[in-house]
């Protein structure tokens, strides 16, 4: 429980998935709907309004994240778990450790050597598209956006969920607490998106949090960097 509380919690506060939420509902804060009217009940009318489609379109943009991971979370545990069956299984414990201290290693390069052109994000040409997606703000869209930034986004996660995923499968519980186990690690990893979410609809600071993104972007890298190689070090030595 200890391990997947964190790994879960580290892993939500991934820049990549973070910055697209911010994205998103900031282009909902400045462009969705209507002008709002000006006298006073037409101004609180439009803003419930405004608020409520916020809300649809942001839940709509977590959940399509959520059940994507999971997906992909499940696909792995049951890989993890057929090779550990294997005459494979202490190569593959030694690749996916390997692995993880690598990407461990280029999340701290982020930190102090961000120039160096080897990076665990999604990547740009990818990103233009998505930001077009942004722009049509319906929720067909948003959950191809949230299903389309899950997969794309996982040089910057996956690591940490793989490594999540070996120590379920070689941790002998049954399926159903493995389930649960996913859906524990899912739900911490959006909930920085339902913190973005909230503030955003409450505050509208698109600004303060690009500027709050912008802030601790160094310190999500190091907590993901640190976590991986901590990982990565538990499965060399388990």
């Amino acid at each position: 429980m200890p391990l997947v509380t964190v790994a879960g919690l580290v892993d939500g506060i991934n820049p990549c998935a973070i910055g697209m939420m911010v994205t998103l509902l900031g282009y909902l804060i400045v462009f969705s709907g209507k002008k709002t009217k000006q006298s006073g009940k037409g101004v609180e009318s439009e803003q419930r309004k405004k608020n409520r489609w916020m809300i649809r379109v942001g839940l709509s943009y977590i959940v399509s994240v959520f059940v994507t991971y999971l997906v992909i979370g499940l696909m792995f545990y049951n890989l993890a778990y057929q090779l550990q069956q294997s005459i494979w299984a202490d190569l593959f414990t030694w690749l996916v450790g390997g692995v993880l201290v690598l990407a461990g290693l280029i999340q701290i390069k982020e930190v102090v050597w961000p120039e160096l052109p080897i990076h665990l994000r999604i990547p740009s040409a990818s990103k233009e598209r998505l930001n077009g997606l942004v722009e049509k703000a319906s929720i067909p869209t948003t959950v191809l956006l949230g299903v389309l930034v899950t997969m794309l986004e996982t040089p910057c996660s996956l690591p940490l969920y793989v490594g999540t995923a070996m120590v379920l499968a070689a941790s002998g519980l049954g399926l159903v607490k493995v389930m649960l186990y996913f859906l524990y690690y899912n739900f911490l990893f959006v909930l920085p998106l339902i913190v973005v979410l909230v503030v955003m609809i409450k505050g509208r600071e698109v600004v303060m949090m690009r500027e709050w993104e912008h802030r601790y972007k160094s310190m999500m890298h190091l907590a993901l960097g640190v976590a991986l190689m901590l990982l990565g070090g538990w499965l060399f030595v388990s």
